[in-house]
């Protein structure tokens, strides 16, 4: 098996490998385990075992089982599933997207209200109003963000464990969502009309851009919970570019330092 084989199947970056044959680093305990279920020793006997001399696997082991220890895959009745925790992580990130993208809306809705307050307009209340909502935005996005670049780096490779079926389901929910937000959309902006109030910072303005609000996290949501089945693009886009590296690395040995 290659460095490129094992850091593919483990979600590690060949680099990494090298580093781990070279004695210059050690893997991560989540790291270790993975490698634990791929070859099918125990801990112990990775650690401080001879795995060369150990007897060759259960002929009692099934096909789908041997296919998805060499994918890295947990398998439940036949069934890859999800060994990574990619569908929960991608879950949090889209729900956390999505509340920072309605409280850029509710803070320019808010600032737009009170600044109209009065016989004159006063830009004041919008830019404070406006900037309060950014930075509680930002407050959501910056762990959700941080979370993600540590996700991305510790699993440059997902193997895709999405049934056909629950692709399909997030795709109509992507299209029912997007039919829902319109509506919102048309009713928000029928409110004034509805309640006749339209007036500096009424029921009907908070009404109105609340709808605004709730149709563009509900839009943000529902896409990325779409893209987060199509683990190909997530491979593409995010996996790390093949190291220009030899597939072993050694680690300097007397002659070199002599040599040198």
């Amino acid at each position: 098996m290659s460095q490129a084989d094992l850091a593919q199947q483990i979600g590690v970056s060949r680099q990494s490998v090298a580093k781990w044959e070279a004695e210059k680093s050690y893997p991560e305990m989540d790291k270790l385990t993975k490698i634990c279920d791929l070859f099918g020793c125990s801990l112990d006997d990775l650690v401080r075992g001879d795995l060369a001399g150990r007897e060759a696997a259960s002929a009692g082991s099934s096909v789908v089982e041997e296919l998805a220890a060499c994918e890295g895959q947990a398998v439940v009745e036949g069934v890859p599933t999800d060994a990574w925790g990619y569908d929960e992580h991608m879950r949090r990130r889209a729900w956390d997207v999505a509340a920072a993208v309605a409280v850029v809306i509710l803070g320019f809705e808010a600032g737009i209200n009170f600044a109209t307050m009065g016989p004159n307009v006063n830009p004041s209340p919008f830019v404070i109003f406006f900037s309060i909502g950014v930075a509680m935005a930002l407050l959501l996005v910056k762990p959700t963000w941080k979370e993600h670049r540590a996700f991305l780096e510790g699993h440059p490779h997902i193997d895709d464990f999405y049934a056909s079926e629950q692709k399909d389901r997030a795709r109509s929910a992507k299209g029912g969502v997007v039919v829902g937000a319109v509506v919102l959309v048309i009713v928000g902006l029928n409110v004034p009309g509805l309640f006749g109030w339209f007036q500096q910072c009424t029921f009907a303005a908070l009404a109105m851009f609340g709808c605004f609000a709730l149709a563009a996290a509900l839009v943000v949501y529902a896409v990325m919970m779409d893209r987060r089945t199509n683990v190909a693009r997530y491979n593409r886009l995010f996996a790390a570019p093949p190291a220009a590296e030899p597939d072993a690395v050694k680690a300097p040995t007397a002659d070199d330092t002599v040599a040198s």
